[in-house]
């Protein structure tokens, strides 16, 4: 199925606090905080229209809690779908708004990653033309969402290369996309 890329929509915020909402009423006091990320939290920015969220921890042992309170608003725990230290969660019954949610540890490269690579958009305004292009480029020859990630691998790396990620991340993050 080709992938959807669009222009930035200004509803996004609100689609992701309206999100955050209800979850954090449940988890707070197992949470650290839940975090906008991805495409969609950087404003101006091209995106599939899916909101991403992670719920960051401190603790791993409050997890099975956090499993257990998701699951109860409605939430099936995934895994890690091949990402350390991420563990993926999707809604049971369709979602007023598309979204992926994911825990992190606020130590993790998952989490690093995903804060890190917004930072350096939105901060490198050459970056952020750069990885637009590409992502409108790829939507149109990708085959799936998943070549779509693998393809925008490369250019995700030197971004995080330039935030001073190491050497060590930057491979479990390639060997990671690239699985």
């Amino acid at each position: 199925m080709p992938v959807l890329v669009v222009p930035y929509n200004t509803q996004w915020k609100k689609w992701f606090n309206e999100l955050r909402e209800p979850i954090w009423a449940k988890t707070c006091d197992l949470v650290v905080d839940i975090v906008h990320v991805g495409s969609t939290s950087i404003e101006g920015m091209s995106a599939k229209p899916v909101i991403d969220m992670d719920i960051v921890i401190d603790d791993w042992a409050r997890f099975p809690q956090i499993v257990e309170r998701l699951s109860t608003f409605g939430y099936a725990h995934m895994g890690n779908l091949g990402i350390k230290e991420r563990e993926a969660f999707r809604p049971v019954k369709e979602p007023k708004y598309p979204h992926n949610l994911y825990v992190c540890h606020k130590d993790s490269v998952a989490y690093m990653n995903h804060i890190l690579l917004r930072k350096h958009l939105q901060k490198n305004p050459d970056s952020f033309k750069r990885y637009v292009d590409l992502k409108v480029r790829l939507a149109d020859k990708a085959v799936d969402v998943d070549e779509y990630c693998r393809l925008k691998t490369d250019l995700i790396l030197e971004f995080l290369r330039a935030e001073g990620v190491p050497l060590k991340e930057l491979d479990e993050i390639r060997s990671e996309n690239l699985s």
